[in-house]
């Protein structure tokens, strides 16, 4: 009787070995779940935003006052600007391949501006220039800076190698606001008592 029940047990390497499988199977069967359970991804989540911001994880946005006021520290190297595009596109070629477009950035009450060099390609996601009555596409530009640039003329420009859209261009007409007529109301009525109370000193000295 003690050989059959001595035989009953496992061994202690049976034992291991028993418990390894037991614990791979239950990863197994855990693996198998956590996939089940995964979301399916819709086929048009995977597509390239082409407007999408360029990863700027390795350089920082330069303050367009700051190449107002640049010295040849800034001369010939990679910038990355962010400003509002104004005035309008301006053919750089005869063939109108490349354009001319001005980024201008308001900053601590200073206005400041640039002028980039990009393709028409580039240009053509601008909406909306900058002007009375609009705002204009608010662009990142990244590319070379020259202080001095020996193809155009010694001008100071960025030569766009990247270029993205920051926030679309709007239109805002401006309403008419009687309480803007009430300052020049007031102006007009003192003017007119004056008057009279001139007109009246003058007659009594008669």
């Amino acid at each position: 009787m003690m050989r059959k029940d001595s035989a009953r047990f496992l061994t202690p390497p049976q034992f291991a070995a028993a418990a390894a499988g037991a614990l791979a199977a239950a990863l197994a069967a855990l693996v198998l779940v956590a996939v089940l359970a995964m979301p399916a991804f819709a086929a048009d989540e995977n597509v390239v935003n082409p407007q999408q911001r360029p990863d700027s994880s390795f350089i920082y946005d330069t303050p367009l006052s700051a190449l107002g006021s640049a010295d040849t520290y800034y001369d010939g190297q990679t910038v990355q600007v962010v400003g509002e595009a104004i005035g309008d596109a301006v053919n750089a070629e005869a063939d109108g391949s490349q354009k001319w477009i001005t980024l201008s950035a308001e900053e601590q009450g200073v206005t400041s501006s640039v002028s980039v060099y990009m393709t028409d390609d580039q240009a053509s996601r601008i909406d909306t220039f900058g002007r009375y009555g609009a705002t204009g596409t608010s662009l990142q530009v990244r590319g070379v800076f020259h202080l001095v640039c020996p193809d155009h003329e010694g001008i100071t420009d960025i030569h766009a190698e990247v270029v993205s859209v920051v926030d679309q261009g709007s239109t805002h007409a401006d309403g008419f606001d009687p309480k803007a007529f009430i300052p020049g109301a007031i102006v007009v009525l003192v003017g007119l008592a004056m008057m009279g109370v001139f007109y009246y000193l003058r007659e009594r000295q008669r």
